[in-house]
């Protein structure tokens, strides 16, 4: 029971540092580092973090098996590298609430995947919830009062391709957890989403603007730790004990953090349907976390 209680707060915080992502965002975009750039930026910073605080600490815990290499390109190509290219795209053609809704679909997607890779089964409770938090998601973001027209096709696939991606980690992280330390997978995760992030995000350009402003180099570092590092840790550790979609659900606090921090840091005004999706948000969790108990 202090095992699953553990794992709640550890996604919760995870989830609250995901939330902080837009503020990242705003503040590496100051330094004129383009979308993709700011992604791989984030993705090469993470990687010297883990790989070389393990370096220094347990290289034990760098060492895998070769036949594991898929479910490592897995995490770090289909999920981390895809997620995040597809989700900058997404931003792009669509609004930024219609990109957020669609981006929390995937908790639909790690139900559907849990079934027949971990025999997890579907509850009414686990509906409910991934209902509540998906509507929710859509208050919170504004969508039922934005343009529906802003959708376009291009949009809503990469959209929903951003939404797969997501779900992919919970899935092979937790497949990787019955045999290595969530260290090791994220480290792994992050390196090889690095080198995928090399081919298409213009490092010696991210390279210049850090040489121009240094100071640009602190953004990217505190973007990583607060935005990366630390959030998958937390949330690799909570799958050891957690169902992947069980997770998925309580990781849509997200938006509602990003909410919050978008009413008291930057003072902007909080709809009446915001305050409703905050409210579905943590029905949801609180839905699966009584079951759970």
């Amino acid at each position: 029971m202090k095992e699953i209680k553990l794992s709640l707060v550890y996604v919760i915080l995870a989830a609250s540092m995901w939330g902080t992502t837009g503020v990242s965002i705003r503040i590496l975009s100051q330094f004129h580092f383009s979308t993709v750039q700011i992604v791989v930026a984030k993705l090469i910073m993470a990687d010297i973090f883990l790989t070389g605080f393990l370096l220094l600490t347990d290289r034990k815990k760098l060492k895998i098996e070769r036949k594991d290499i898929k479910w490592f390109l897995g995490t770090g190509i289909l999920s981390m590298l895809f997620f995040n290219v597809c989700y900058s795209i997404t931003v792009q053609q669509t609004s930024l609430s219609i990109a957020a809704v669609l981006l929390y679909t995937s908790p639909v997607f790690v139900m559907l995947f849990s079934i027949p890779i971990f025999r997890e089964k579907i509850t009414r409770y686990k509906l409910v919830a991934i209902l509540l938090s998906v509507a929710g998601c859509a208050l919170v973001s504004g969508i039922f009062s934005s343009d529906i027209g802003q959708i376009t096709k291009k949009g809503l696939g990469f959209g929903v391709c951003a939404a797969i991606g997501y779900a992919f980690y919970s899935i092979f992280a937790r497949i990787l957890l019955k045999k290595y330390h969530s260290l090791t997978i994220i480290s792994y995760t992050f390196l090889i989403a690095s080198v995928g992030g090399v081919f298409i995000g213009n490092v010696p350009g991210i390279i210049e603007i850090c040489i121009k402003t240094p100071i640009a180099i602190g953004a990217v570092i505190g973007s990583a730790l607060i935005c990366s590092v630390l959030p998958y840790v937390l949330y690799t550790k909570a799958l050891i004990n957690m169902e992947a979609s069980r997770a998925s659900v309580i990781a849509s606090v997200e938006p509602v953090v990003a909410t919050m921090i978008g009413v008291f840091v930057f003072s902007e005004k909080i709809t009446v349907s915001a305050v409703f999706g905050i409210a579905c948000v943590l029905v949801a969790i609180g839905i699966l976390n009584v079951k759970q108990n």
